[in-house]
């Protein structure tokens, strides 16, 4: 999904944060979690634990969240932060 980010609450039940999301685009969905909220608009939740790896860069002194670029980048960052025990999951890397 690509998207807008709309608002980020925290689910105490869940331990989790619940990201409600207005989606420009779907790719792919298996299950319609993203259904037609408007005529060209969809919106749905992701939910993710509260603590995860966050990648980014920082651009004039600021933190801007983002991807890797490429997909072995960020395996690369993954890896060494699994060796260090800072990620709650793991990756089942094919």
């Amino acid at each position: 999904v690509r998207g807008n980010i709309r608002s980020v609450e925290k689910d105490s039940n869940l331990k989790a944060a619940v990201i409600k999301v207005s989606a420009t685009r779907v790719y792919r969905q298996k299950f319609t979690l993203f259904p037609e909220s408007g005529r060209l608009t969809r919106s749905g939740e992701i939910r993710t634990p509260l603590h995860f790896l966050f990648t980014g860069r920082v651009h004039f002194g600021e933190a801007w969240l983002g991807c890797a670029p490429r997909y072995k980048d960020f395996l690369k960052v993954y890896e060494q932060a699994k060796q260090s025990l800072m990620i709650p999951c793991t990756l089942v890397n094919d």
